[in-house]
């Protein structure tokens, strides 16, 4: 694979995981209830669903930045930001993927839960190669 095609790649995958989370995160915070049936997870109490807004925020917060981070990429061609995300977000990624997995596994989540363990651990993999082989050419003036 090219240096081309491995930068496009990355641009694909932070536009697709941007827009996953920033939608899925709207989503939350707009119409929890609708959202978790979405995803097959049996809503909470009434009460609990201000938790899951508050998710939703911070799931919302995480898709932006990929976004801004292309943004930065599109009007700037300042590929560092992207860079300085990927690993940022990677690690985000990692800890809701530990966090998930063991909530699942003491039944504190239901196993619905483990498509949001399984797709941020593949992400947080992904991202981490891609920043660990420096898919994303960065130079930087000093």
């Amino acid at each position: 694979m090219t240096s081309g095609q491995k930068l496009k790649s990355v641009y694909w995958i932070a536009l697709a995981a941007g827009l996953m989370d920033a939608s899925s995160g709207l989503l939350l915070m707009l119409a929890p209830k609708l959202a978790l049936e979405l995803m097959r997870i049996t809503p909470p109490d009434v009460h609990a669903l201000v938790y899951i807004r508050f998710i939703g925020g911070f799931v919302f917060s995480v898709g932006s930045l990929y976004l801004i981070g292309l943004w930065r990429v599109y009007i700037a061609n300042e590929r560092v930001s992207l860079a300085i995300l990927l690993g940022a977000t990677a690690w985000v990624r990692l800890v809701i993927c530990v966090l998930t997995a063991s909530a699942i596994a003491t039944g504190a989540l239901s196993l619905a839960w483990g498509t949001v363990t399984l797709t941020d651990g593949c992400l947080a993999v992904l991202q981490f190669y891609f920043v660990a082989k420096k898919w994303i050419h960065v130079e930087v003036a000093l």
